[in-house]
């Protein structure tokens, strides 16, 4: 983990409470505002991110929705619309949030001996790392996601770093939950986040880090429960080289796919996928 100096609370374990039945569904808490908007907040005050940085999370997933026929959201958007979209829960705007979908997907996982013998361009998995996250009895650190414990174990099992990572599929519900989960990915310090993301760092053929050249649930798609799984498609698209005109990353070898459960803002799980060429 990149830049922690202190265990976060609310690690690995626990489980669901009675709080997440009964109290906060009666009380108010709402997917945007209580889950997520409230990380934001706390992660704009903590380290003095700003909408305009989550804003270029949004603009680069338009940027490969443009390029995706099938994408719900095919146009490209400045970051001065995002800031200027309607706001939902104080600090994200209408653009922060993903859109709302139905859809599907599946992956087929098989031995190296079965691979052995498909006459079709293999994706080989080199490491995987997965973990919960609880509340903490209400003592959750806001600033952090599960991708703090998963992404050590993944990278650890597939011996390579964030350096040798040509493209990153991560879970988009929010530009929040993109913000923070690269910081816990490793990819920069924790705190970071939003001047990582300045500048295109996220655009597929300019910046060094593509990320969800579908365009992701920001603007693609955001099938309920799925989000995980449409990471992992386009992590094996990119590697094979199916990705769409204008989004396939050169010489993409090594993919990193994660996906989050849950709500940020209290219990989450975290699984981080690490691919390669079949001859990794």
């Amino acid at each position: 983990m990149g830049g922690s100096s202190a265990e976060p609370q609310g690690g690995p374990g626990g489980r669901r409470g009675p709080e997440a039945d009964f109290f906060e569904p009666t009380y108010g808490a709402t997917m945007p505002a209580i889950s997520y908007a409230m990380c934001a907040a706390r992660h704009m005050y903590q380290y003095g991110t700003t909408t305009e940085q989550l804003a270029e999370i949004k603009v680069a997933a338009s940027i490969h929705a443009s390029h995706n026929p099938n994408a719900f959201l095919k146009n490209v958007v400045s970051t001065d619309e995002v800031v200027s979209s309607p706001m939902i829960s104080s600090p994200l705007h209408r653009l922060d949030c993903c859109v709302n979908t139905d859809g599907g997907g599946a992956v087929v996982v098989v031995s190296p001996e079965i691979a052995a013998k498909l006459n079709r361009h293999k994706v080989k998995i080199l490491g995987q790392g997965e973990v919960p996250k609880n509340a903490a009895a209400g003592e959750t650190d806001f600033t952090y996601t599960g991708a703090v414990w998963s992404a050590p174990i993944a990278f650890a099992e597939a011996g390579v770093s964030t350096n040798d990572i040509d493209y990153a599929g991560i879970y988009d519900s929010f530009t929040i939950t993109v913000l923070m989960t690269l910081e816990d990915l490793g990819f920069c310090e924790k705190g970071q986040g939003g001047r990582f993301v300045t500048g295109g760092t996220l655009v597929s053929g300019s910046g060094s880090l593509p990320f969800n050249t579908d365009g992701g649930g920001l603007c693609s798609n955001h099938p309920s429960g799925r989000g995980g799984m449409v990471k992992m498609i386009e992590a094996v698209r990119q590697l094979r080289g199916e990705a769409n005109e204008g989004t396939q990353v050169a010489d993409c070898q090594i993919a990193l796919a994660h996906g989050s459960g849950g709500l940020l803002g209290s219990r989450m799980t975290a699984a981080t996928l690490i691919l390669g060429q079949e001859d990794s």
